[in-house]
């Protein structure tokens, strides 16, 4: 069957016009659609940050549109190639739409797998095995930011300090709102001292074991301070350990942890999995069965 496509372009300068190809929209009037994109390791980013975060909630709006393009729950033009033609022309700043083209595949989705190795994935820069849980926490903060638009101050807090009588311990985020509140780790197994994380996520553990017999007071800083419940929801984000150096301890202590996060109710994703899709299901992670 014919379909026609479209690639989709991050141009970080207008006047050079340097682009690099983040996305391809595949579809036919009438039939299916689908759309894929890839912002990681675009080169010239122009004043974006990392990973194109701030285009994030325009490239989620349109893989729901894209994803429920037949239905009602959208007011207004279903998806067609007149719809994108129209989206195109609005797009005529930092993301834009090429000409569209034709191709011969049975679906839409087909069409993107076909294109998409070709057209737009590119030769991600390799991750250093040694990825920090500092450098984890900065990619995750600004998923935080961008994605679930959540505002440092007011409804995401970094590296709050929390303390059950004597006992203190530090999470790398806490997520505040009307509902309810939720506390996030990240961590890295792959960096060079093994003794040291094992050290550490012991401690954090021993302190969560703590947390869920009777909760915990958080400092958010100037002198604010709230109370979190035993049953209050905790998340881990982690780099799973594939570094060949020690990696029987390293593996050990990563299975430890997953044991003791399981234990006390901890859901759990990787790095990769939270890199693919940050949103989850409602709440900031769908917990792991």
């Amino acid at each position: 069957m014919s379909y026609q496509y479209w690639i989709i372009r991050y141009v970080p300068n207008i006047a050079r016009g340097e682009f690099t190809n983040i996305g391809i929209l595949c579809g036919r009037d009438g039939s299916d659609w689908a759309v894929r994109f890839d912002t990681r390791a675009v080169r010239n980013r122009g004043r974006l940050g990392t990973d194109l975060h701030e285009l994030r909630p325009w490239v989620s709006w349109l893989e729901r549109r894209v994803e429920r393009h037949s239905s009602i729950e959208f007011d207004g033009e279903p998806v067609s190639s007149g719809w994108v033609g129209h989206l195109r022309t609005r797009q005529a700043n930092s993301v834009q739409f090429s000409e569209p083209n034709t191709i011969e595949v049975p679906s839409a989705a087909e069409g993107v797998a076909l294109l998409f190795p070709h057209l737009v994935e590119r030769e991600t820069v390799k991750r250093q095995r040694t990825l920090s849980r500092t450098s984890m926490r900065a990619e995750v903060r600004d998923t935080l930011q961008f994605e679930f638009d959540l505002a440092l101050g007011r409804d995401l807090f970094v590296q709050p300090k929390a303390s059950i009588g004597k006992q203190r311990s530090t999470f790398d985020f806490m997520r505040r709102d009307h509902r309810t509140d939720d506390l996030l780790n990240v961590w890295a197994f792959n960096i060079a001292n093994v003794e040291l994380l094992e050290q550490q996520v012991q401690a954090s553990n021993y302190f969560l074991t703590r947390l869920r017999d009777g909760g915990a007071e958080m400092s958010l800083g100037a002198a604010r301070t709230v109370i979190v419940d035993s049953d209050v929801p905790v998340n881990v984000i982690y780099d799973p350990p594939t570094s060949q150096r020690e990696a029987q301890w390293r593996t050990d202590a990563f299975e430890a942890a997953l044991e003791a996060w399981s234990l006390n109710d901890v859901a759990v994703r990787s790095l990769d999995d939270f890199r693919s899709e940050p949103l989850g299901t409602g709440r900031l992670f769908e917990p792991a069965h």
